[in-house]
């Protein structure tokens, strides 16, 4: 079938009329037929692409075990193309099942016993936990098979200029939740993506990270390279009281999480589309594009340059894919294969993701959140924020913020020193040791780990 027989006559809303002098600047005069041109290719391959996706279903989605990595500290050169391509990775047998059982158990003990944390009660409905500094997902984020992981994914992303400001040796912690969604619950989170809305038009740098896209030439854009991403704004519009354009306000190259019980796909776990550069060069280009020709024909679709309509994106609030704006995009969503516990699942900050509306199996499906966070001069302030909550053993500001006053008295996040034993390393990517500074490390290494170490310094 033809991409453009399914047609939407639906119109999006305009935003303020600033963003028609948006699109004009990321589509060159010079460039408009090469972008139409790009487009209607991209609309042909996402037809080919997205079945694909649909027929092979869950299996789509790449997976190696953990004793594949765990010498070299690299995929397998097979499964690294295909996370390249995909965006996504499940990796099995990360920490085994006695041990997982142990934190799991822990978990839930702690929010028994402190039901008012972050204003929850327990057994929470809505199955996310504002839970952070526990000892369980102390031991799990520094766990030896972790840090394995996290370096392995890292060698994944490169920069192209050694003076960037980043240093993917260096995880730091952005605090993040757990989830205990019990049989049978629904869920309203539909697709979408993280790591801001509107900014990845209107912010400069942002914009930046896919100019090959706004050129014309989407063959070329590279997903994991991070020279402009590092010192792009995703949180334009933090001031705006109702809303946020995005919860999490860390600069992360992968989201990701550690499977605390086993799900078969479906269970309430995680659906994806598997693909980076077509799904995004669609994304990037759909509001230039947002009126599908009557006629269905590709030939006829025209580039709009002189309307600020953005569709699915709304200043201040998250980036959805609503099926009458993006409808292209939805018959490629799969679930994730089956989950054990111990298995860690990635996906790019690119990759558009949804959760099962039902959780139709017969035992909770349990994840503890973690994803890849290098250090950069924008993510020390993520370090100091995790500092600081830790220190005073409350709750990272993206989620405190949402507290109420009466709540964030109530709240206790289980912090303690003794969860690290003599980890240094694990204390350095908290805030609460200095970096060190060597001299086989790059000039960017140096220069953001130096950054890191005054800004620790002066809020010490």
């Amino acid at each position: 079938m033809s991409p453009t027989q399914i047609i939407d006559e639906s119109v999006p809303a305009n935003l303020e009329p600033r963003f028609v002098a948006i699109k004009k600047r990321l589509i060159k005069p010079e460039n408009i037929d090469k972008v139409t041109q790009s487009w209607k290719q991209i609309l042909v391959e996402l037809d080919k692409e997205l079945t694909r996706i649909a027929e092979a279903g869950p299996s789509y989605v790449p997976k190696c075990d953990f004793s594949e990595i765990k010498d070299t500290n690299k995929l397998p050169p097979k499964i690294s193309a295909l996370f390249k391509q995909r965006g996504v990775i499940m990796v099995d047998n990360v920490i085994d099942t006695p041990q997982i059982d142990l934190w799991f158990n822990e978990l839930v003990e702690f929010c028994k016993d402190n039901p008012e944390t972050a204003g929850y009660t327990f057994p929470n409905p809505t199955a996310w936990y504002n839970i952070f500094w526990t000892k369980p997902q102390t031991e799990a984020r520094f766990h030896p098979n972790m840090k394995k992981l996290f370096k392995t994914m890292a060698n994944e992303f490169h920069v192209d200029d050694e003076s960037t400001l980043l240093d993917l040796d260096t995880q730091i912690v952005y605090g993040d939740r757990i989830r205990i969604r019990e049989p049978g619950s629904t869920a309203t989170l539909p697709l979408h993506l993280d790591s801001s809305s509107i900014e990845r038009w209107e912010d400069i740098m942002y914009s930046k990270v896919y100019e090959p896209i706004f050129n014309g030439e989407w063959e070329d854009w590279d997903p994991f390279k991070l020279d402009e991403r590092t010192t792009a704004s995703e949180n334009l519009y933090e001031h705006i009281e109702e809303g946020k354009s995005t919860i999490c306000s860390a600069f992360r190259t992968l989201q990701g999480w550690l499977a605390l019980s086993n799900n078969k796909s479906g269970e309430g776990t995680l659906r994806v589309l598997p693909n980076i550069k077509l799904t995004m060069a669609y994304i990037m280009l759909r509001p230039f594009f947002w009126q599908d020709p009557k006629s269905g024909n590709l030939d006829d679709y025209e580039i709009d340059l002189d309307t600020p309509k953005f569709p699915g994106t709304v200043p201040g609030q998250g980036q959805l894919f609503l099926d009458k704006f993006y409808h292209h995009l939805h018959k490629g969503v799969i679930s994730i294969p089956d989950v054990k516990k111990g298995s860690f699942v990635f996906w790019h900050a690119d990759v558009a993701h949804e959760v099962d509306h039902e959780h139709n199996g017969d035992s909770v499906s349990s994840v503890l959140y973690y994803g890849q966070t290098p250090l950069t001069e924008g993510n020390i302030k993520t370090l100091l924020d995790t500092r600081h909550a830790f220190l005073n053993n409350i709750s990272p500001e993206d989620y405190r913020s949402q507290l109420s006053e009466e709540d964030k008295k109530k709240e206790y996040q289980g912090a303690d020193f003794a969860h690290f034993g003599e980890d240094m390393d694990s204390k350095r990517s908290m805030g609460l040791v200095p970096f060190e500074i060597s001299e086989d490390l790059t000039e960017g290494q140096k220069r953001v780990r130096q950054l890191a170490n005054e800004a620790i310094s002066k809020q010490a």
